[in-house]
């Protein structure tokens, strides 16, 4: 029978240091990639025979259970600059270091029976609550505030902004309506919302997912591929890695 766990730790909650190897290949996900990541990993248990234990939350969280003791075989990030922490932790991450991947960001709101206008990124910031991710740790909220800051809209709607915890929190507000308007993922948008603008590169900087392999265990090279060759990714919202930030 397949075996396949689903976890989500959030922040620094979640296992530590463990005595031994887990049975299954630990594949630690950014939230947001979190039901492609169980499609992949399903099917890589079904094609290997080798079970896949998928751990989710926001990337500066996962990082930070490496560093505190957790062992895992494969991570994607949403942030090379998590990644980044990572290669100095486990040498083996820089050497298989890949980008499969990328994403846009939006502002969006509640889907409602009336449409809103779409939002102009001229002039001054619409008015309202925000929710964006924590800056300083969620790829989702330090993407959001650099294009905040370029469009002269930070200090407007940073004092007015709910931090969201990982980006399908941040989801969670728009989709509930707990929220005016929110910073989330293109990949990240349903029928429950609306999408107000669109925010160009320029302004987000380039918003890629470097995957890498952390452990030699067997399966993990395996599943590493299986990640970076995957059709899930585009079916799910992703985008091409910006030039740029090619696989390297």
């Amino acid at each position: 029978m397949m075996r396949w766990a689903w976890l989500i730790i959030f922040l620094m909650g979640g296992p530590g240091c463990d005595a031994e190897d887990p049975a299954a290949l630990r594949w630690l996900v950014a939230s947001s990639t979190a039901e492609s990541a169980r499609q992949i990993a399903d099917e890589f248990e079904q094609s290997t025979g080798i079970a896949v234990e998928v751990i989710a939350a926001s990337s500066g969280s996962l990082v930070r259970q490496v560093e505190n003791g957790l062992r895992a075989d494969v991570a994607l990030l949403a942030s090379s600059q998590w990644m980044d922490r990572l290669e100095a932790l486990l040498p083996l991450a820089a050497e298989t270091r890949q980008v499969p991947f990328g994403n846009r960001l939006v502002i969006a709101t509640r889907s409602r029976t009336t449409p809103r206008e779409p939002i102009s990124l001229d002039g001054d910031p619409p008015t309202g609550r925000w929710v964006i991710g924590i800056p300083s740790s969620v790829p989702v909220g330090m993407h959001g505030k650099q294009a905040l800051q370029r469009l002269g809209w930070w200090d407007d709607v940073n004092p007015r902004a709910v931090r969201a915890a990982n980006a399908r929190a941040a989801v969670s507000h728009v989709n509930s309506g707990s929220v005016d308007l929110g910073l989330i993922w293109a990949s990240d948008t349903s029928t429950q919302c609306q999408i107000l603008a669109e925010l160009p590169q320029q302004l987000t900087g380039a918003i890629v997912y470097p995957a890498a392999q952390l452990s030699r265990r067997a399966g993990s090279q395996q599943l590493l591929e299986a990640i970076c060759d995957s059709p899930a990714w585009v079916a799910g919202g992703f985008t091409p890695p910006p030039l740029q930030e090619s696989n390297r």
